[in-house]
């Protein structure tokens, strides 16, 4: 921010008609000291049907707000106010609300508002010390954006590291899913790192293009981009007992085998880093072209050519208009509705005169950041059941009630002309029993004269075409397959072997993938997953969590050579006592039981257990993985 500027009064008004109200008041408060701003109204604004709330500024307040806005711009110091201390900063933040904060909630609001330079940052426990780290390695699976934070974390303390990546770029996910269209389902302002300021994102939903770019950018900035190492994929991970360490057996593209060591392994490898290819009778006899969208051609030319496309969840659903547009026809194989709704914002560009706001209001970004994270949170209470709610003749809770009937008139809005395409898409379980889809255009898509949707099921694939299960062949000349990734397969296909030999697959075979915190797995010393089983927080922006994960994770490399240890294992009662606690709390919430009656849900895995979702409130979890305890596990001092 460049506090000796001057301002243009007419532009700057113009900027001020596109600012979120209550966010800027809040701003101008933390700068001002103004308690006329503190006794200003907020209104707590139903969204969908009451799933979410936004936090609206009286509107009888608006003219106040940027008249006094305009004056603190044309008049304010050089110098920018530090950020309150931690009372007024909790004060601040139930004044942008109207609503108490609980402590956990104050200390998880608190890392979002981003008020420090490197947010969430690992240190030493003891800073001024020389530590020695010669000889140590860490070996982090994944430059998606896990791998790159965690990097940086380690970059950061001075412990040595490399990143291996199985693709020719960074990104993951993002560098995976490249098909037309791709794009973030989640605001810009919450998928972002904390500890990269005021990032100038184009748009409010960004494109993977986008995504990319901002991945490369972090990456580039913090100095991890030279030490990733493309091109290669882990196949084996093998813990030595005697030496405390990881054997890793590598492949690259070219065939070409590798072999590292390493005292720690971090898989940052994501939980959509494998496609998922159905099983569906004769796929392999298709001549024409067939691909996965996380394998997308992108010197496939499909204008003019008869596709189908089987899936209809987030991808299959952003993707599907791009798709009608240039296709002569487009046959549509949907095996299970999905709730798909308008999101606001989703493919607008982010004005300039907002990207103007973030630049001259100091810390209006970091309140407008917070915000969008508290809005986003109000969608927990309408994944959990209220019981009181049910015996009065409720299906779920009331927040969940709501977003029904919003989605059933969203529905209606769109096709309830043809009564017969409602029944086709409208869903028989709970919405957020399934990921909530963002819709990209896709009902209106359905309605045009090349589009046909098919939901009685496929029998088979043959050398021209798909089969039906009503019998009818359609001809074709590509297929699409947007039917999701290996999600219950955590970590897979990389073959890890702790303790004797055992396997993931040994000590998951009861009824799949656990781990304690999401993060570490009894047998597997050494070893830390990112996104790992139950890890999904609940609400709110992902790459927050990749954050406070890395920070977890580096804390635990720094425990460990603080302390002169060279292993770390978690206990096996922790760990247990951890899952059944887990258990406890899913049964209060949707995902297990209200999910589609006939067909699967990514959600839950084969043995009917919820394994992706953390159950617990964000701020709960948040408390726990703040700071790893070492109490929670076994250690082994060096010799």
């Amino acid at each position: 921010m460049t506090p000796e500027v001057e301002f243009d009064e007419t532009a700057m008004r113009e900027s001020l008609d596109q600012a979120n109200l209550n966010v800027l008041r809040i701003a101008l408060y933390q700068l001002t000291g103004d308690e006329e701003l503190a006794r200003m109204r907020v209104d707590k604004v139903p969204m969908r049907g009451g799933a979410f709330f936004a936090y609206a500024l009286g509107e009888e307040f608006h003219d106040a707000v940027k008249d006094k806005t305009v004056h603190y711009l044309q008049n304010m110091a050089s110098d920018v106010p530090a950020p309150p201390d931690e009372a007024e900063t909790r004060r601040l933040m139930e004044l942008l609300t109207g609503d108490p904060l609980s402590d956990t909630e104050f200390r998880f609001g608190l890392e979002e508002l981003a008020f420090e330079d490197f947010s969430r940052e690992a240190t030493w426990t003891r800073p001024d010390e020389a530590h020695d780290v010669e000889g140590f390695e860490v070996v982090i699976v994944g430059a998606g954006a896990s791998g790159i934070v965690a990097g940086i974390q380690l970059e950061k303390l001075g412990i040595p590291y490399r990143i291996i990546e199985r693709q020719s770029d960074l990104g993951g996910t993002w560098q995976a899913n490249h098909y037309p269209d791709a794009r973030v389902d989640t605001n810009s302002y919450l998928y972002q790192f904390k500890f990269e300021k005021n990032y100038p994102w184009t748009e409010y939903f960004a494109s993977a293009a986008e995504v990319r770019s901002y991945i490369e950018h972090v990456a580039t900035k913090y100095g991890v981009i030279d030490k990733i190492q493309f091109g290669v994929e882990l196949r084996l991970a093998t813990f030595d007992e005697e030496r405390s360490r990881w054997d890793l057996e590598l492949v690259s593209t070219d065939g070409q085998t590798s072999s590292l060591t390493a005292n720690v392994v971090v898989s940052a490898a994501g939980l959509f880093s494998t496609p998922k290819i159905p099983d569906i009778p004769g796929i392999e006899t298709f001549e024409g072209r067939i691909f996965h969208t996380a394998q997308w051609d992108d010197d496939f030319d499909y204008n003019g050519k008869r596709l189908a496309l089987i899936g209809n969840g987030s991808t299959g659903t952003q993707l599907m208009p791009k798709l009608a547009e240039s296709a002569s026809h487009l046959t549509v194989y949907q095996r299970t509705p999905q709730w798909i709704s308008k999101m606001e914002g989703y493919r607008e560009v982010v004005p300039a005169g907002v990207q103007w706001l973030f630049d001259h209001v100091p810390y209006y970004w970091n309140w407008y950041c917070y915000s969008s994270q508290m809005t986003a949170s109000g969608m927990q209470g309408a994944q959990t059941y209220d019981r009181e709610w049910q015996r009065n003749g409720g299906q779920i809770s009331k927040q969940n009630d709501g977003l029904r009937q919003a989605l059933l008139e969203y529905i209606d809005s769109k096709v309830g002309h043809d009564p017969d395409l409602v029944a086709k898409v409208t869903p028989d379980y709970a919405p957020l029993a399934r990921r909530l889809v963002v819709d990209n255009g896709w009902y209106d898509a359905l309605l045009r004269d090349n589009v046909d949707l098919v939901t009685s099921g496929i029998a088979r694939i043959t050398p021209t075409g798909i089969v039906d299960n009503d019998g009818n062949e359609t001809p074709l000349d590509a297929i699409a397959l947007a039917a999701g990734f290996e999600v219950s397969r955590y970590m897979w296909p990389v073959d890890y072997r702790g303790r004797g030999g055992t396997t993931l697959e040994d000590v998951w075979e009861h009824d799949g993938a656990r781990a304690y915190l999401g993060m570490t797995i009894p047998q597997f010393p050494n070893l830390f997953a990112f996104y790992g089983p139950n890890a999904q927080p609940r609400a709110g922006g992902f790459l927050s969590w990749v954050e406070i994960w890395s920070r977890y994770v580096a804390r635990s490399i720094v425990l460990m050579i603080e302390g002169g240890h060279r292993e770390m294992e978690v206990r096996q009662d922790v760990f247990e006592d951890y899952n059944k606690r887990l258990d406890e709390a899913t049964t209060e919430l949707i995902w297990e039981n209200e999910g589609p009656k006939t067909t699967t849900n990514y959600y839950v895995n084969k043995h009917g257990r919820q394994n992706v979702h953390m159950p617990w409130r964000l701020d709960e979890y948040h408390a726990w993985v703040i700071e790893p305890d070492l109490s929670d596990y076994d250690l082994k001092d060096r010799a």
